[in-house]
């Protein structure tokens, strides 16, 4: 092999190495949402055409996927040591990626994240730098404090989708229902992410609720936050302009809980825990497209 195909070679893995890194799929998910949100949710009179064809949405979508994907960066690299024993095979495949590279990568994601931010507006702009900064403050500052890290990674992954609302100046009360719905199912995939990153966690000093709360009480939590997920749902439907949609969520809420109990209460393997982590995506995912069906 000459030495202009092995570096080409080189170049495809470091490239398929920084995508591992960033989690390309949830960030695509985002987009997804943030473009479901724009066509069915926030614009119901607007054809469709007509609002995908403004420029400044693309702008701000692109913006929220280089910001997330820097987040993702600098994540991976506060968290190097403790991957390489929660996730071996995974975390060797992104060390590919050299740490120097990683953190340049990083600050020019934020600063393309950011051009593209005020390229949308100035609305975005600051938004999107309180976002980053908050990115910055969970890797940095708040990775090592049990709770309080559930809590503020829960937040910010809320915060990417309500930028679709900041930027059309429509923050509704539905709106922020389902937030408040998505911040209990967000929080309790936090504490399964909990579950499966335990032995890495409590080796290198990051404090954990499995470790704080024991395993047993831990899943007790996951099943009750997907209890109380519920909850803002029975507000909308008491709320009766949303009627179908609320009572379609809670059908739907109340057979995948079931689903999850099952394989929370089943819980002995680390394999099942990444199962129940991938189930949970699966379950936004469900939920996203069934608000956009009915609405």
């Amino acid at each position: 092999m000459t030495s202009a195909k092995r570096q080409k070679r080189l170049l495809v893995i470091k490239v398929f190495a920084l995508l591992s890194i960033i989690r390309w799929l949830n960030i695509g998910l985002t987009l997804c949402a943030q473009y479901l949100a724009a066509v069915f949710v926030l614009n119901p009179t607007k054809n469709y055409i007509e609002i995908l064809s403004n420029p400044k949405l693309h702008l701000m979508t692109l913006a929220s996927a280089f910001i997330i994907a820097a987040g993702y960066i600098l994540n991976s690299f506060y968290d190097l040591e403790k991957d390489l024993v929660n996730r071996p095979n995974k975390t060797l495949f992104g060390r590919i990626v050299s740490r120097s590279f990683c953190l340049n990568c990083y600050f020019a994601f934020n600063t393309i994240g950011l051009i593209l931010a005020i390229s949308a507006s100035w609305r975005i702009f600051i938004y999107y730098l309180i976002f980053a900064i908050g990115l910055w403050a969970y890797s940095h500052k708040f990775q090592k404090i049990p709770v309080l890290r559930e809590i503020m990674a829960s937040i910010l992954s809320v915060t990417s989708f309500f930028s679709i609302g900041i930027f059309y100046k429509y923050l509704t009360f539905p709106l922020f229902i389902y937030g408040c719905f998505a911040m209990f199912i967000i929080f309790a995939r936090e504490l399964v992410k909990d579950l499966e990153a335990n032995r890495g966690n409590t080796i290198y000093g990051y404090g954990t609720m499995a470790t704080w709360l024991g395993k047993n009480n831990l899943i007790k939590g996951i099943m009750a936050l997907n209890f109380l997920s519920i909850i803002p749902l029975l507000v909308l439907l008491i709320w009766g302009k949303l009627f179908l949609l609320s009572l379609s969520l809670i059908a739907l809420c109340l057979i995948l809980n079931l689903i999850i109990y099952t394989k929370l209460y089943h819980f002995d393997t680390d394999k099942n825990v990444s199962l129940i982590h991938d189930f949970y995506k699966f379950y936004l995912v469900v939920i996203i497209g069934l608000v956009v069906l009915v609405q």
